[in-house]
């Protein structure tokens, strides 16, 4: 299975859109220490298309979590 990171990028760690033909547990873990709820940004290419429609509706789960990774992120520099 194919998966695709939609969030921000993560310095050291991925980037957006980052696609892993594999599930990245050691990454998915090291995105959700610096903001637990980023491990829902990991996606199933089966879905991509469902995930992306989420991420860019305002106030959906995935865009406040996308929001709130990138702020983790800018806080940790």
């Amino acid at each position: 299975m194919t998966f695709m990171y939609l969030g921000p990028d993560l310095r050291g760690i991925v980037r957006h859109n980052q696609i892993f033909t594999y599930r990245p547990e050691k990454v998915i873990e090291q995105a959700g220490g610096i903001y637990g709820p980023a491990r829902h940004l990991f996606v199933s290419m089966d879905n991509i298309v469902a995930e992306k429609n989420e991420l860019r509706r305002p106030g959906s789960f995935l865009n406040l979590t996308y929001q709130k990774t990138e702020k983790a992120e800018k806080d940790r520099r």
